[in-house]
């Protein structure tokens, strides 16, 4: 702003003393300096004008840089309005310097060199688009040392209207002396100098205006900096910040005025230090002006944080002064960038791994695509089928037919990718003429969508299992061979020596109620004791083969545990005493609680040991010690000890005892008798029960036996006594009987046996002759053996059930295996006898079978060789959770299953029969899952027993001896069904 000077004043006075003198003046004078003002308000506008081009071509400038530097988007709209700005001002000059052909040629080139500068700027910014490199290369290579042409234009158009602006309003008033002098007169100079004096304050007030405009831009350009989205600042040579934006504090936490003056180091570790001050020492040394650099800064909170700085270097008067930098924070796309190196070396780990077993293992793998097209094989998949991956990728089964198999290939891919779930196959394949076998597993392979892309195949080789299958087949069936022939072998020879004792022990039965001497009384004792005691070891034969073929069960009967006991002592009491011995017994007295198990096995067991006791033992006594331990869910577990005084066992022969047809020595066999069953046949019992067994010297001299057997204590029912009846008839009296036997001896006891008791009885010595026979009289029953010549029992009986009888037959036979009573039962018998018989359960079961019970009859009790029928007991706690103790459901349930499945078990049986097997495990496989919703057992394990049978092929024999068995015990079970439907019936229902 120009400072109003002496001399103006000075003229100013002189002019007021003397206007009078210069009217005339002052109107020649007015006219001059409107002209004079007219070409100081062109040459201001011209000024301004310029300084406009001047400050948006560099505001042009700045917003391409900053946009090339920072990659803001918003420098794009103020580009469009700096365009904008430059062509207006432009287009002004060069209607304001029409008159001047020098200025009017200067605006043109003004107007050419701004064109190219916004051509330029366009072009940086379409190449940022693509490239920020190249943008930021072009954008350093722009600015030479010197100014460009266009600076340089602007400058000298702007000093030339300086310089006519200075000759316009400075003060020259002594160039106007010839003109003050002229007028001669005060008046002209002082209306010359006022109008020059007005005008000389609207130009200070327009540059007033003009430095607040400054100002107003000045405040825009700072806001502009403070607002942007990155850390802006500046530095001094020496690293001190100068200036930094209001962005810091979000970066670093320090607010701007902290960072003022502090030196950039104070922001970095460390290990960071010596690296940025080498960076920036060798950008100033080399003098390039930007550069970019990334590392890390520690926040006033102690947090790190990733930055990229982009640095300017200063210059003052063409001199190196500080930087100028720009910082972004990166620290989110530096997190990025370590996650995706992290994840690369894990996919990289994975893909090793991947190889590895694609390479090492034995299995053949391979993936294929939706059309069927091999993706990949391993090299398990190349050595097999001598296929080669290049020959693979990309072609089907169908380009190999002959290695692979293409047909079942394909279904089996179809299958897994329309229906997205594992298939497991088994197929063949022809490999260098040898069948091979291979298991293949298939599963889809999905995208991270869920969306099935593919299939990949998992296969092994089971060659070698397969071969082994088959071994094992043919071993099995060579042993099921053997076992076959070894029961019947045994079958055979119980019926040989059961024939022969029948009569023995019969006829000396009947002997016994003769009168005879004290000699004869004798002999026949010695009979009857060595008939027992060929039983006993015909028994035990059986026994310990039943239990070797797993074909032995435990009865489940109440019993008194105390009586079992003594009843045993009692039978070796009186030989004991003949050989001098003492036989004693230590019991508790809580013995006397009834329990639940086999007392049938356990007086076996205490049999075997109290006799072979007494046997090896000459003086002194056997001492039979029993206690008992309580155990969970009400058991108890017996504790046996037997002691004697006897030869002992040597300490290296005790872990033998036990084995089968082993004795301490060969003298012993004759000394003492025996092949040594004796004891196998006890520790096979006791581990049948899950007890524990323990051979121990008797520190008395002889040996001890311990044993232990878990029991299931039983309440006993209270039986009320019945009266008998003053005249008891005999069981069989008016009973008419048909006795179909070929054996002599047997036919005279039998007969004699049968009529002892009442009965009339007729005789057939074979199968033929009973079928003709039992038509000709009413009998009430048959007694029918099973081996007889021309025609067995089994071929009799089912010739007389095929012709429509209904008459009672029972088994009347001395093969007592396993399964014989199923077959006799399946041929249509009613029940089963053995032989040796006792006359009151042949009585008995005659009754049963005829439908009548007789008082005076003792209870049936299964002979040691026979297994007891499982005790039928029918669960419904899974029916009551599922029907939430509905009764009228449960009643509906109940009675649908009482009326189809009857009928079901006859389906079955006729599809056995007809060898329909398909249609047979479908009515098994119902039949279960029926029992499953009603629980009755041994029922439902009987129905397993025909599945595994059915699916294994078994013999018809075994599975229809099954599902007769089963019809039998769901008979059993309809009265317990009766009573359930009885008791969820409403009262009065």
């Amino acid at each position: 702003m120009k400072r109003i000077s002496n001399p103006v004043i000075f003229v100013f006075a002189a002019a007021i003393v003397s206007v009078a003198w210069f009217t005339w003046s002052a109107w020649m004078s007015d006219a001059a300096s409107m002209r004079m003002n007219a070409r100081v308000r062109l040459t201001t506008e011209k000024i301004r004008l310029l300084e406009q081009v001047a400050y948006q071509a560099r505001a042009l400038e700045a917003a391409v840089r900053g946009y090339v530097i920072t990659g803001d988007t918003g420098f794009l709209g103020r580009e469009d309005l700096s365009e904008a700005r430059l062509r207006a001002p432009i287009q002004s000059l060069a209607v304001l310097a029409g008159d001047n052909a020098l200025e009017a040629a200067q605006v043109d080139t003004l107007h050419n060199l701004v064109y190219d500068r916004i051509v330029f700027s366009q072009y940086l910014v379409r190449t940022a688009h693509e490239s920020s490199v190249m943008a930021g290369a072009m954008v350093q290579t722009r600015h030479p040392v010197g100014p460009d042409p266009l600076t340089q234009l602007t400058g000298r158009m702007l000093v030339d209207q300086y310089e006519q602006f200075n000759d316009l309003t400075g003060p020259a008033w002594y160039d106007r002396l010839p003109f003050v002098l002229a007028l001669s007169g005060g008046i002209g100079a002082v209306i010359v100098l006022g109008a020059g004096l007005m005008g000389v304050i609207r130009n200070v007030r327009k540059a007033g205006l003009a430095e607040n405009k400054l100002r107003e831009n000045e405040e825009r350009y700072r806001l502009l900096i403070e607002d942007a989205g990155v850390t802006l600042f500046t530095s001094n040579r020496g690293g001190f910040f100068t200036y930094v934006n209001s962005k810091a504090k979000e970066l670093t936490g320090y607010e701007p005025h902290e960072l003022v003056g502090k030196q950039y180091i104070d922001l970095l570790d460390a290990s960071e230090h010596k690296r940025l001050r080498k960076f920036y020492e060798q950008q100033a040394f080399d003098g390039n002006r930007e550069s970019t650099v990334r590392f890390q800064i520690r926040r006033k909170n102690g947090e790190r944080r990733w930055v990229e700085q982009h640095v300017v270097l200063l210059r003052k008067n063409g001199l190196f002064s500080g930087y100028q930098c720009i910082v972004k924070d990166i620290t989110a796309e530096k997190t990025k960038e370590v996650e995706l190196i992290r994840a690369q070396k894990e996919m990289e780990t994975l893909h090793e791994r991947f190889e590895s077993v694609l390479f090492n293992t034995p299995n053949i793998i391979f993936i294929k695509d939706t059309l069927g097209r091999y993706v990949l094989v391993n090299k398990r998949f190349e050595s097999t089928f001598g296929l080669t991956p290049e020959q693979v990728i990309g072609r089907t089964d169908r380009d190999f037919p002959e290695k692979l198999n293409a047909e079942t290939s394909a279904e089996t891919d179809r299958r897994v990718l329309l229906e997205e779930k594992m298939m497991e196959v088994e197929d063949t394949l022809d490999i260098e003429g040898e069948t091979r076998y291979f298991h293949i597993a298939k599963f889809p392979i999905r995208d991270p969508q869920g969306r099935v892309y593919g299939l990949c195949g998992v296969a092994t080789d089971i060659t070698q299992r397969i071969a082994r299958e088959h071994e094992l087949m043919a071993s099995r069936k060579k042993a099921e061979t053997a076992h076959s022939r070894m029961e019947h072998f045994m079958a055979n020879m119980s019926h040989e020596l059961r024939t022969p004792l029948n009569g023995i022990i019969g006829f000396t039965n009947l002997l016994e109620n003769h009168t005879l001497n004290n000699e004869q009384q004798d002999y026949l004792q010695d009979i009857k004791g060595s008939a027992g005691n060929l039983l006993v070891l015909v028994n035990s034969l059986l026994d310990f083969s039943s239990i070797r073929a797993g074909k032995m069960h435990l009865e489940k009967a109440a019993f008194d545990p105390a009586g079992l006991i003594r009843q045993t002592l009692d039978r070796y009491g009186d030989r004991a005493t003949e050989k001098g011995l003492r036989l004693e017994c230590e019991m508790e007295d809580d013995l006397r609680a009834p329990l639940l198990g086999d007392p049938t096995r356990l007086q076996q067991i205490l049999h075997n040991l109290i006799d072979n006791a007494i046997k090896f033992t000459h003086q002194g006594g056997v001492t039979l010690a029993v206690s008992s331990a309580p155990l969970e869910n009400r058991k108890v577990s017996l504790r046996f000890s037997v002691s004697d005084t006897g030869i002992g066992i040597p300490e290296e022969m005790r872990g033998k005892v036990g084995q089968v047809f082993t004795q301490l020595d060969v003298g012993d066999v004759r000394k003492y008798g025996g092949i040594g069953l004796g004891l196998a046949l006890t520790r096979e019992l006791i581990a049948l029960h899950n007890g524990t067994l323990d051979v121990q010297g008797n520190p008395g001299g002889g040996t001890r036996i311990e044993f232990s057997i878990p029991y299931q204590l039983d309440v006993p029912e209270t039986i009320a006594d019945t009266p008998l009846p003053d005249a008891v008839l005999l069981p069989l009296s008016g009973k008419l009987i048909l006795l179909a036997e070929d054996s002599l001896l047997n036919q005279k006891l039998a007969i004699k046996t049968l009529n002892g008791a009442g009965a009339t009885v007729d005789l057939a010595e074979n199968g033929a002759e009973a079928v003709r026979m039992y038509v000709e009289k009413p009998y009430d029953c048959i007694l029918m053996d099973i081996q007889m010549p021309e025609m067995d029992g089994l071929e009799a009986t089912r010739i007389i059930r095929e012709a429509g009888s209904a008459i009672p037959i029972i088994a009347f036979t001395a093969c007592a295996l396993k399964g014989d009573r199923e077959r006799c039962l399946l041929a249509g018998m009613n029940e089963y006898v053995s032989k040796p018989f006792v006359p009151k359960e042949l009585f008995q079961r005659v009754l049963e079978a005829i439908g009548e019970r007789f008082p005076d009859t003792a209870p049936f009790v299964t002979d040691a060789w026979e297994e007891a029928p499982d005790e039928i007991k029918i669960d419904l706690r899974h029916l009551k959770s599922v029907a939430e103790n509905d009764r009228e459901y449960l009643l509906e349930v109940l009675k649908s299953f009482m009326q189809n499945t009857g009928p079901m078990f006859h389906r079955l049986l006729a599809a056995t029969s007809g060898g329909d097997w398909v249609h047979a495990a479908r009515l098994a496989k119902v039949l279960y899952a029926s029992l499953m919703i009603v629980r009755i057992h041994p029922l439902s394990y009987n129905i397993v027993q025909i599945r595994q049978k059915l699916e294994a092929n078994a013999e018809p024999l075994t599975i229809l001896s099954d599902i007769h068995l089963a019809i039998k015990h769901y008979k059993q079970s309809l009265v317990l069904l009766e009573e359930e439907i009885r008791k969820l019936r409403p009262s009065g229902a």
